[in-house]
C-alpha cells in the first residue's frame, strides 16, 4: 500500500471515532421496570366481593376459568359460564353463536376493572354497565379485546357430583356450576317436550326426582334447539348447570347429550 493510501484510511478511521458518542440518553425517560398487570383473583373471591348487591369493579383484577357451558344449543342466551375450580360465573357477552369463540373447554380470562357484577334473582353475573332498570348488560362486542383474553382449548371441565336431596334448597357454593346427578328420572312420563314453544312460553320447568321423591326443576328455554324433544321415560344420570331463581333451585341443560336415562324407573 502506498503512503498516500495509508494516509487516506487513517483519516477515515479518525473521522469514524469522532462520531461515536460516549453514552446514550433513553428517549422519553423510559425506566427499566415491569409494566403494570392486573392482579389475579379467584372467581370465589370475586363472588365474595359482590356483597349483597354487586356493583362496579374498581380494582384491576383478572379472573381466569374454563368455559363449562356455552350457547351452542340455545338454552343459554348471550352468555357463557366459566369455572376456575373455586366457583363459577356467567359472563354476559353481546353476540350470538358465542360457542364459535368460547366453546366448552376453552380457557377464558377477563380483565374485570370497570365491569359490573349483579345478582339476577339471587344468581351472580358478570357484565357491562347497568341499563335503566338496573340490570347489567352484555359486554359490547367492540370492547371484547379490552376485557377478554382467549386461552387454550380442550381443558378439563370442572364437574361436581351431587344428590337431589342435597340441592333441593339453594346452595350458593354451587351456583352456576356444572353438576352431575345419578339415579334420577323425570317425574312425568307423559311429557311431550322439554319446553313449550317460544310463542307460548319463554321457558318451561319440568320436574326431576330421585327414587326417594326428592325433586328439583329443570328449566328449558322455548327457543333452544331441543325444545321439542321428548324427555326420556327411564332413569339414569343427568348433567346440568345448577342455578337459582330467588330461592328456587333450577337445573339448566346444555344439551340432551347430557341426559342418559335408559334404566328402569324407580316407580
Amino acid at each position: 500500500m502506498t503512503a498516500s493510501c495509508r494516509i487516506f484510511f487513517l483519516a477515515i478511521l479518525l473521522l469514524c471515532n469522532a462520531c461515536v458518542k460516549e453514552s446514550f440518553t433513553v428517549p422519553g425517560g423510559i425506566q427499566d421496570t415491569d409494566p403494570a398487570i392486573p392482579e389475579y383473583s379467584t372467581i370465589a373471591a370475586l363472588r365474595a366481593d359482590m356483597g349483597s348487591s354487586g356493583g362496579k369493579i374498581s380494582r384491576d383484577i383478572l379472573i381466569s376459568g374454563v368455559v363449562i357451558a356455552d350457547d351452542r344449543q340455545g338454552n343459554l342466551y348471550k352468555q357463557v359460564i366459566i369455572d376456575d375450580g373455586t366457583a363459577a360465573m356467567p359472563v354476559l357477552l353481546d353476540a350470538y353463536n358465542l360457542y364459535n369463540d368460547f366453546p366448552v373447554g376453552r380457557r377464558l380470562s377477563i380483565r374485570c376493572k370497570d365491569l359490573y357484577t349483579r345478582f339476577y334473582y339471587k344468581l351472580p353475573q358478570l357484565g357491562f354497565a347497568p341499563d335503566d332498570k338496573g340490570n347489567i348488560t352484555p359486554i359490547p362486542y367492540h370492547l371484547w379485546d379490552q376485557y377478554l383474553l382467549k386461552g387454550s382449548h380442550g381443558n378439563e371441565v370442572p364437574l361436581t357430583t351431587v344428590l337431589p336431596a342435597d340441592i333441593r334448597k339453594a346452595v350458593p357454593e354451587l351456583y352456576n356450576r356444572l353438576v352431575h346427578i345419578r339415579g334420577v328420572q323425570f317425574a312425568d312420563t307423559s311429557l311431550p317436550r322439554y319446553a313449550q314453544p317460544a310463542e307460548l312460553a319463554g321457558a318451561t320447568s319440568i320436574w326431576l326426582m330421585d327414587c326417594d321423591s326428592n325433586a328439583i326443576q329443570v328449566r328449558t328455554s322455548g327457543y333452544c334447539s331441543f325444545q321439542s324433544f321428548r324427555p326420556p321415560a327411564g332413569s339414569g344420570t343427568l348433567t346440568a348447570v345448577y342455578t337459582v331463581f330467588n330461592n328456587t333451585p333450577q337445573l339448566v341443560l346444555r344439551d340432551t347429550a347430557d341426559v342418559h336415562m335408559r334404566l328402569p324407573r324407580c316407580f
